[in-house]
């Protein structure tokens, strides 16, 4: 069997899935099967050498589809840079991330108590965490109305809503000040 090995080969690749263009760095390797075997003709194959795995910030985010509390999203600049080997670890198996932790929504959360922890640490003022979480129960709302499922008993509701929200927060920022004295 010959085996044309490009380890060195790194492929910018666009993922055209998504609005926002991402690139991929990709590491591989080709085999071929020898063409003078008389077994059946292989296909080429491709495996992957290693992972280049970022750690981005967290920032105040937009997300309308956030359940409850203040939207979380990465921030443009990341900080570390790892390059990891790929093993031969069963499928799903990834550093300390197992598959079946993917699966349990629980886990995979960030509650609304450390969303709000996070962003204060990040710099974030009371007022602009609560303004985004507003936000986003207006957007969450405008796509309610848009999809036709906003009742009038709901309409009556909305100020209770974006009401709940602002004490919610002069409490936090009340609770807050007193620590900070």
């Amino acid at each position: 069997m010959v085996t044309t090995t490009s380890s060195s080969l790194s492929i910018a690749k666009q993922c055209t899935r998504r609005q926002v263009p991402t690139y991929c760095g990709e590491v591989f390797e080709i085999k071929k099967g020898d063409s003078s075997s008389a077994s059946s003709e292989r296909r080429p194959s491709v495996t992957f050498g290693q992972v280049e795995v970022r750690e981005y910030g967290l920032t105040l985010g937009d997300n309308p589809s956030c359940s409850n509390g203040p939207p979380l999203t990465l921030d443009w600049s990341y900080h570390n840079m790892v390059y990891l080997p790929l093993t031969d670890e069963p499928e799903g198996c990834f550093g300390n991330i197992r598959h079946k932790d993917c699966k349990n929504k629980n886990k995979m959360g960030i509650s609304e108590q450390r969303r709000i922890e996070l962003l204060l640490e990040l710099g974030h003022t009371h007022e602009e965490i609560m303004q985004a979480e507003l936000m986003k129960l207006k957007h969450q709302l405008l796509r309610q109305r848009t999809l036709g499922n906003l009742k009038s008993a709901q309409k009556e509701s909305i100020k209770l809503l974006f009401d709940r929200v602002h004490k919610k927060y002069a409490a936090r920022k009340a609770r807050h000040s007193d620590k900070t004295i």
